[in-house]
């Protein structure tokens, strides 16, 4: 799903402990309470093998009437109870199981059937449940905005399905195959997932829209929208499909917006070819894909025909790559959005590259980046406790432009486009039309790749925050000596340990060079047989970060550390001791800086002996990580200090 606008985030409270492995965490704690929401007990007890909506509806309400058909197959434990989720705000007229009446309440947005007789495990049942009502949230009605078309449309993501139809809302349980019926009225037009196989004319002035799928689907993607629209075709032809792709548009009839969307609509074939030539084939090849406007803020990637309050480019490409990454394969839990979200925006980072250009594409990741660093904590997988808050889920600067940055940083780590690419593709085949999580991601890619992602995921995905360098380098003869000091912007995050890219631009042109830094504080040397001018931190944006400063120095001034200084205790609350050990100096300079490369403190002190002890006491200094500079005569020490 993708949202046009951004949601204000409240600020967080750094966690006090970090932990060193929170993959293994994962792991060992998959399955359990501490992972997912918890749901009835009876909801685990069947498997969703089919819906069938029959419902009616009009353009100008929000009230809905039918049936719902599930089909499914009793799991583990005989089945005494049928429990399905719906708002208990609708009313239901009436339960049959195995076309048998049955007894049943309604209350708390579930529906207890107690079944006449028990169903054993392994058995196949039916449920039809007969329902009408004023709809919750998942199914509105309003007029789109500048068009002035009347619409009912549904956007059931994350928790909102049961609001207007019997459901299950339980993400692994995908049913096989859907049927869409919807009946309306004439002149209007239902749009839903896989194939319109029929249409059907009633003489009371009704038409119902026949819709079927045989994919399997979540269930948050199964979806309607009605209004006066008219139908606008085109096809797609990726390479290995032996027929056309059918892209099917269903856009307001007003006599401007065909014309005003038509271009936009037609890169849609583009980009599908693209992306099956990138992903793999179009999942859902032998139905179709296609758009439904509608007018709720942003646009939602509802399997084979997206709802879209406009249609542009990105948001094509956006919206188009979840049919890959959340429709094909949809997350585990949402708190794994990751797999739906940070790739359907990586997606529009590909569509530029391939489509436009390479600096098209650099400002889009420029611009996710900047988004990216507005927050200075959090997390992109989603923490336990806000596992069901929906703002936090599709936190635009985390869930978004983060998730996106960090796909980025996932390709530039491997150095090796095939082995990316053929990352996604081998992903995609081992869950297609099932649910994956990011660990389950992480071991793809590292079977794919042969390189260990413990840490990467570590820092970016369990991990909050990124890291700042500040750069000071010297040159002497054919040699440059650089250090590079990493501060976080997070206490969660202490370190990012990772491949960054240095453009170093000198007497013969410029040369870029690649360095992998697994300490706070790390001096690097490179052969260099030119005069030196200037470092450039990342010069081709792989990675989320800042530069904070970059300094060169003089032979004199020698950057390089030296052993020369201790300090103790380390974290502290902000009151220490600098012991300065080896040699006396006629002047010494103390500084801390803090994770932005701001000077915070600085003190200069005359004629300083071997062995000297300095007391520094910073009683009002925040919380968080910090560089303690020392400079004595001609060299330099650097060291990370914590205050907690």
């Amino acid at each position: 799903m993708l949202l046009t606008f951004t949601k204000v985030i409240s600020a967080q409270i750094p966690k006090k402990d970090f932990l060193e492995n929170k993959c293994s965490r994962y792991n060992s704690l998959k399955g359990t309470k501490e992972l997912s929401i918890q749901k009835n007990p009876l909801l685990h007890n069947y498997d969703v093998k089919f819906y069938k909506l029959d419902i009616e509806v009009s353009n100008k309400s929000d009230y809905v009437k039918g049936n719902v058909t599930i089909n499914a197959e009793v799991k583990n434990n005989t089945l005494t109870t049928f429990v399905v989720e719906l708002y208990s705000g609708l009313s239901v007229d009436a339960v049959l199981i195995n076309n048998i009446t049955h007894q049943f309440t309604h209350n708390g947005n579930e529906i207890h059937i107690p079944l006449s007789s028990s169903i054993e495990p392994g058995t196949d049942f039916s449920a039809q449940i007969f329902y009408y009502g004023k709809t919750w949230e998942g199914m509105e009605c309003d007029t789109a905005r500048y068009w002035g078309n009347w619409v009912t449309y549904t956007h059931s993501e994350c928790f909102h399905a049961k609001d207007w139809f019997p459901c299950k809302e339980v993400l692994e349980d995908k049913a096989d195959s859907v049927y869409v019926y919807v009946t309306t009225d004439y002149g209007l037009k239902a749009g839903s997932n896989g194939i319109l196989t029929g249409t059907t004319y009633f003489s009371n002035g009704k038409v119902r829209y026949e819709w079927k799928s045989k994919y399997p689907i979540a269930y948050y993607l199964i979806s309607i929208a009605v209004s006066d629209y008219i139908e606008y075709n085109i096809y797609a032809e990726p390479e290995g499909l032996s027929r056309p792709l059918l892209i099917q548009n269903y856009v307001y009839d007003h006599p401007e917006c065909l014309p005003y969307y038509k271009e936009d609509i037609d890169i849609t074939a583009d980009l599908i070819e693209l992306f099956s030539d990138l992903y793999g084939m179009y999942p859902f090849m032998d139905e179709k894909y296609g758009h439904c406007m509608w007018p709720w803020g942003g646009a939602m990637e509802n399997q084979t025909m997206t709802s879209t309050v406009n249609i542009n480019f990105y948001l094509i490409a956006h919206e188009l790559g979840h049919q890959w990454f959340g429709d094909y394969v949809t997350c585990a839990t949402w708190q794994d959005i990751w797999i739906n979200e940070g790739f359907a925006s990586y997606t529009e980072y590909l569509a530029y590259q391939y489509l436009y250009s390479q600096e098209a594409a650099d400002e889009r990741m420029k611009k996710a980046h900047e988004y990216a660093m507005t927050p200075p904590d959090g997390s992109i997988y989603i923490p336990l406790e806000d596992a069901e808050d929906e703002d936090r889920i599709f936190d635009w600067y985390l869930s978004y432009r983060k998730g996106m940055s960090i796909v980025h940083m996932i390709r530039f780590e491997l150095q090796n486009d095939e082995i990316f690419f053929n990352t996604l593709k081998n992903f995609l085949t081992q869950y297609g039309d099932s649910v994956a999580s990011g660990i389950d991601f992480k071991n793809v890619l590292e079977e794919t790749s042969g390189k260990d992602f413990t840490d990467f995921f570590n820092q970016w995905y369990f991990g909050e925050g990124y890291p700042t360098y500040n750069i000071s380098w010297l040159q002497q003869n054919d040699t440059l000596s650089f250090t590079s000091i990493q501060t976080t912007s997070s206490l969660v995050t202490p370190l990012f340990k990772m491949l960054m890219e240095y453009k170093i631009f000198h007497s013969n042109g410029d040369t870029t060079i690649q360095v992998y830094q697994t300490e706070n504080t790390q001096t690097f040397k490179v052969y260099l047989p030119y005069q030196v001018d200037s470092i450039q931190v990342d010069p081709n944006n792989w990675v989320l970060n800042q530069t904070g400063g970059i300094k060169k120095y003089t032979a004199k001034e020698n950057v390089l550390s030296q052993d020369i200084c201790k300090i103790y205790p380390n974290p502290s609350q902000g009151k220490f001791t600098v012991e300065i050990q080896n040699n006396s100096h006629s002047k010494l300079s103390i500084q801390v800086i803090n994770e932005t490369g701001q000077l915070i403190y600085e003190r200069l002190y005359k004629n300083t002996k071997a062995n000297s002890l300095i007391e520094i006491d910073l009683p009002d200094i925040p919380k968080g990580i910090y560089i303690l500079r020392v400079q004595a005569g001609k060299y330099e020490y650097t060291r990370k200090i914590i205050i907690n």
